[in-house]
């Protein structure tokens, strides 16, 4: 006999076949066996509706099982596990779009902004922060471009041109404009700060947050959940962080593997090596707190005290391809071009520290792309990691020599480099052709 309602297995929801049937049988022996159950006659609509109420509370009764699991939990339910856990549904940030519009320029010259320029508001100061390239010059004086608030919450959420200038800051140490001005203003309000995260966001925080203190699982959940931190790595070396290995009073110092000994009075450190994602700062300036600040402050209540982090930024290497696609007669050549940069965007830039881009997977995204029929003399790139050359004096310059792999060859890439990929990059030579 089948059980239903709570088992070992879970929860079992009783059909609404067998629960009519279960009705039928009690008015068999009620009323005869010969009682009209008909799908015409009356006592068989009233069951039906029975029925259908009896399984809508069986269904209510699922729900209510389910909503005592961070797994299966949802809407209220879920926040309520997450006060128990000690974690409440975060604030979004507030997006919008602001116009950038240059004067003053030099004849020929092209001003660039990247990913991540700091705009912001009149005090109270609220900062955004740009989410694609700008390039002005005499030509293309004008350009629009979305953004993003720095902060979570409603407070990001600012009225028509209210933000109307670049960080100070900011412009002094990145951008070199010259005599040139650039004006910046919102045309609509920014909107979206006031809403929460949603189910899946908030369920992913909740199922990883850390049951542990003084342990490296906990130390990593904290800083993977910083507001643009893409992937981290800890490294302990000695041990100061997780001695979950050692056993009370079985302390092996001579052969223990965390046994390194240390100067007195000298400071403890383990390594975080962070990788961030554009547009973000990393150190503090021009009124906004860097990822860097960030981090040292949200991992003080889970590392053990009196040992220190020692921050460390990934080495971001670009990556691109050269191929040349053939595609069927028809399609649009550029929106080929563009989708294959969009797909191979979303998965690059999803990889984690150390991962590998490989080439049958850039080969498989390819041959996705609606119309494409065949993909030759793929190629996968690379350039040298940012922070991989020495220089004395002045700030450091991206390398633009290209590392092209062999037909057939993965990108491996050291445990300390991160895989970028930007659909603008030097490093994509696509060719597209038709049958």
């Amino acid at each position: 006999m089948a059980q239903y309602g709570i088992t070992k297995t879970g929860f079992h929801l009783k059909p609404f076949q067998v629960i009519l049937e279960e009705k039928a049988e009690r008015a068999r022996e009620m009323f005869g066996s010969d009682v009209d159950l008909r799908s015409t006659s009356a006592l068989r609509k009233m069951l039906d509706i029975s029925a259908f109420e009896d399984h809508e509370l069986w269904k209510g009764m699922e729900r209510l099982y389910y909503s005592n699991f961070i797994s299966t939990a949802s809407g209220d339910a879920l926040d309520l596990l997450g006060e128990d856990v000690g974690v409440s549904r975060r604030f979004l940030t507030a997006t919008g779009k602001v116009q950038f519009k240059l004067s003053g320029e030099a004849p020929g010259r092209v001003y660039l902004m990247p990913i991540g320029t700091l705009v912001e508001t009149d005090p109270p100061v609220q900062h955004f922060r740009t989410l694609a390239p700008v390039a002005l010059s005499d030509k293309n004086k004008e350009a629009v471009v979305e953004i993003a608030a720095m902060a979570r919450g409603p407070a990001g959420n600012v009225a028509t041109n209210a933000i109307n200038k670049i960080n100070e800051d900011y412009k002094r140490r990145y951008l070199n404009l010259g005599a040139a001005t650039i004006a910046v203003k919102n045309e609509a309000p920014t909107i979206g700060g006031e809403q929460r995260e949603d189910d899946t966001l908030y369920r992913d925080l909740l199922l990883g947050h850390p049951r542990t203190l003084w342990t490296l699982e906990a130390v990593r959940h904290v800083v993977k959940n910083i507001d643009g931190v893409r992937d981290c790595r800890l490294f302990d070396a000695v041990g100061g962080v997780d001695v979950s290995l050692s056993r009370f009073n079985l302390f092996l110092f001579g052969q223990r593997r965390f046994g390194s000994q240390r100067l007195l009075g000298t400071p403890y450190f383990f390594d975080i090596l962070v990788a961030i994602y554009p547009g973000f700062l990393w150190e503090s300036e021009g009124g906004v707190t860097g990822v860097m600040e960030n981090i040292e402050t949200a991992i003080r209540e889970v590392r053990p005290i009196s040992i220190f982090p020692n921050l460390r930024r990934a080495n971001n290497v670009q990556v691109g391809l050269r191929a040349q696609v053939l595609i069927k007669s028809g399609h649009d050549k550029n929106a080929v071009i563009a989708s294959i940069k969009e797909k191979l965007e979303r998965r690059v830039n999803a990889l984690g520290l150390g991962s590998a881009v490989l080439y049958s997977e850039v080969l498989c995204d390819c041959m996705e792309i609606s119309g494409v029929v065949d993909v030759q003399q793929l190629h996968l790139r690379r350039c040298p990691p940012l922070f991989a050359t020495i220089n004395f004096g002045g700030r450091q310059r991206f390398q633009q020599e290209i590392i092209e792999a062999a037909a057939g060859e993965n990108l491996a890439l050291l445990p300390d480099e991160i895989a970028v990929f930007k659909i603008d990059s030097v490093l994509i030579d696509i060719e597209v052709s038709d049958r």
